[in-house]
């Protein structure tokens, strides 16, 4: 059976790069198997040295069918990510985005930077990737990557 390609752009904030290795390698096991879709995931890790990184990370997004977009205070507080990245994945003529809250964020009082309008995901729509242990983990990745099928399937993938 042939499956269809999808390419991720992910989105993170380099102050959350241990949460958010655990997430993509738990994400990536999961994706693995998938019987509809086969799963690249792009991040800024993938640039060598003497590249030029911004031009890189644009032509990685440009190349991406989606964003995934793991959502902290970091994330938010970063000026590269909500003037470069964010903006081409939020607003009318924007790219599909799945957020993810990987670190809790303060719906009341941070500036979501237009996410405001999309359904972050978090564990039972209550808990960051961040605040969950052991099996809750494990729940977190296996609905999160269900989530992110059925997103595909009703974007036409």
């Amino acid at each position: 059976m042939v499956r269809t390609l999808v390419r991720f752009f992910i989105s993170y904030a380099h102050a959350d790069e241990s949460v958010c290795n655990s997430l993509l390698r738990q994400l990536q096991t999961q994706m693995a198997p998938s019987a509809t879709y086969e799963f690249q995931l792009w991040d800024d890790r993938a640039i060598l040295p003497g590249e030029r990184w911004e031009a890189e990370i644009l032509q990685a997004i440009d190349e991406s069918h989606l964003g995934l977009l793991l959502v902290s205070p970091a994330f938010l507080g970063s000026p590269f990510i909500t003037n470069t990245e964010l903006p081409r994945f939020v607003g009318s003529e924007s790219k599909p985005a799945i957020p993810v809250e990987v670190q809790a964020v303060n719906f009341a009082r941070h500036d979501l930077k237009g996410l405001q309008d999309h359904q972050l995901f978090r564990l039972d729509r209550k808990k960051p990737f961040g605040k969950c242990t052991g099996s809750n983990q494990t729940r977190f990745v296996e609905q999160l990557y269900d989530q992110i099928e059925r997103r595909l399937k009703r974007l036409g993938f």
